[in-house]
Formats: structure tokens, C-alpha cells, sequence
């Protein structure tokens, strides 16, 4: 984590990260209506994710908010940077597109580095609260990963 930065401002960025993908999965949407329900429902998801990441410091107390951000070394300059990546990709694709292939392949590698980072994975340090939260955050994000392969593939053999 980068500069001790108070908790609750690293879980209002990752919110805000999982907000950008959903703005993201929506300019999908309306660029593709083709497949469009599919990316509806990884929109939808997306913005639950940063409801919950959000209700993280109602549910818990600082304690337990320090440990689920301590035990992951989360660097907050790096999320920020990637959201506005992401903020300004759906801005791109609203108004320009990019083949769509290339967009499943972009959510494919989106949803892999969520996986690969192991930010939703538990540990013993986790309040039960937090624990409940990650368990759907992972699910829903190995979920998706397994969705956008499937129809990465089935793009690409056409």
C-alpha cells in the first residue's frame, strides 16, 4: 500500500476501479448490442462489486478494514492509474470502438489480473464480513473470466 494511506481510501478506490470496468462493460454494451446481454449482466456485476467493496467499512471496524488492506500490499497510486485507464477506454470505445475481439480480449485480461492479483482471496486475517464479501467478489470474477473466454473462442472461430 502506498504511503499508509488511510483504509477506507484504499477500498473507496478499488470501488471505484470495480465502477470503471462495469462503465466499461456498458460502453461494451451499447457498442456491440450482438452480444450485448452479456455484457449487461458483467456491468451490472461490476457496479455490485463496488456496492460491496463500499459497505466493507459499514460491516466492519477499522481493525478489521486495516487487516484486509494490510494483508494485501494494494498499491493505491497503481489502482487509481489503472481506473482512469479504464475511464478513459470505455470514453474511447463510446466514441471510436475497437474490434470486438479486441474487447473480449481486453475483459479477459481485465478479469485475469484481477485473478492473478489474489486480491479477493482470504486469509486468516479476514473478518467474517470481509470473508463474505471476497467469496463473491472471487466467484463472480472467475465467473466472468470463464464467460469472456468462452466467448473470446467462440468470436474467434468465426
Amino acid at each position: 500500500m502506498t504511503g499508509g494511506s488511510d483504509p477506507k481510501t484504499v477500498v473507496e478506490a478499488l470501488a471505484e476501479h470495480e465502477e470503471a470496468m462495469s462503465a466499461l462493460y456498458n460502453a461494451f454494451a451499447q457498442r456491440y448490442p450482438e452480444v450485448g446481454d452479456l455484457w449487461k449482466t458483467l456491468c451490472a456485476e461490476e457496479y455490485t462489486h463496488g456496492k460491496l467493496l463500499r459497505s466493507l467499512p459499514e460491516r466492519v471496524d477499522a481493525a478489521a478494514l486495516q487487516a484486509f488492506v494490510s494483508a494485501r500490499a494494494i498499491d493505491l497510486d497503481e489502482v487509481r492509474a489503472e481506473t482512469k485507464r479504464l475511464v478513459n477506454l470505455a470514453q474511447l470505445t463510446a466514441a471510436a470502438g475497437l474490434p470486438l475481439q479486441e474487447a473480449f480480449r481486453t475483459a479477459v485480461h481485465l478479469e485475469d489480473s484481477l485473478i492473478e492479483s489474489q486480491l479477493f482471496v482470504v486469509t486468516a486475517e479476514d473478518a467474517p464480513e470481509v470473508a463474505e464479501v471476497l467469496g463473491t467478489l472471487k466467484a463472480q470474477t472467475e465467473r466472468h473470466q470463464k464467460h469472456l473466454s468462452e466467448s473470446l473462442s467462440k468470436f474467434s472461430a468465426r
